[in-house]
């Protein structure tokens, strides 16, 4: 099935990715095994690779614990060496998180890591995990640990009221957008408390960014992807830095029937009115129009993970 991007770009300041923690992953539907069950168990852990064919594995810490608990996941290239590292913290709840195969096919190594102290970890289990994808775009259609949903969220409800008489991808893609300009407001004391250091491990839970009608671009990003997702329109979170000061960043890039992933410096961004690129952050403030130009120039924008 063919599809074409539209491109979203979502503006804040973050922490760095390997510092962000992780409350529970409301990932309960996203398959309790598939077609051949893959459970790796170490002494500590257990790493699920039954669903591997749809782009996603979940790891849980076996027993609840106040330390902490991280999980590393890295591509292989041909000759077995470790590709771009994601690092995420992992729930010691003993509560079962989801993470995505988001490089395509090939053997992937998954660490779990158990902190000894201060910045010091010991690793508790390894797995080595060959995939082979349903479809290129499996990664991007459920929920993972940072665009975390079920059918029942209020903001995969909203999705569906928003789309209802849409009767293509383009149209829902637009209707979500529209809504998440016009509706959510960008919140400057949650951005201070990022940059102060008094946010530490924050991960957006959809339904209070829609609840609460505000939000950073991690925010805005994660309900983005969660709407779109839920409509099954292939969706990543992206993030990376941004111009000019090398701020860390969160945006969308979406697949749509057509053209493929446009990436930052495609021909297509929204400013509130007609189509271009699309920046949801940029677009609810941009009553001037003078942020169009940025929004343009993909020079401004840098990728460092995608999810």
């Amino acid at each position: 099935m063919k599809r074409a991007l539209m491109f979203f770009v979502l503006l804040a300041l973050l922490i760095p990715f390997a510092s962000l923690s992780a409350p529970s992953v409301l990932a309960a539907e996203v398959g309790g095994g598939g077609s051949a069950s893959q459970i790796l168990k170490g002494s500590k852990s257990e790493v699920d690779a039954s669903n591997k064919s749809d782009g996603y594995v979940k790891i849980r810490y076996l027993k609840e614990t106040s330390k902490k608990i991280k999980v590393r996941i890295s591509k292989l290239d041909a000759s077995g060496r470790e590709g771009t590292e994601y690092t995420y913290d992992l729930s010691g709840k003993g509560i079962a998180e989801t993470f995505s195969f988001q490089s395509g096919n090939g053997k992937y190594r998954i660490k779990v890591l158990e902190n000894i102290e201060g910045t010091k970890y010991s690793v508790v289990q390894t797995e080595t995990v060959e995939v082979s994808l349903k479809n290129e775009f499996a990664p991007f259609l459920v929920p993972i640990q940072l665009i975390n949903y079920q059918s029942s969220s209020k903001a995969v409800i909203k999705a569906k009221e928003l789309t209802k008489d849409a009767k293509t991808d383009l149209e829902k893609v637009q209707s979500v957008y529209r809504f998440i300009v016009n509706h959510i407001v960008y919140d400057k004391k949650k951005a201070q408390l990022v940059i102060d250091g008094k946010l530490s491990g924050y991960i957006p839970t959809v339904d209070t960014v829609l609840a609460d009608r505000k939000g950073i671009c991690f925010d805005y990003s994660s309900l983005m992807g969660a709407m779109l997702r839920s409509l099954n329109i292939p969706t990543k979170l992206i993030m990376g830095y941004v111009a000019p000061n090398n701020a860390y960043h969160s945006w969308n890039e979406v697949y749509i029937e057509g053209q493929g992933w446009i990436k930052i410096n495609g021909s297509i961004y929204f400013d509130g009115e007609h189509w271009s690129r699309m920046d949801p952050t940029f677009a609810a403030g941009n009553k001037s129009g003078k942020q169009t130009e940025f929004i343009g120039n993909g020079q401004n924008y840098s990728k460092k993970y995608e999810y």
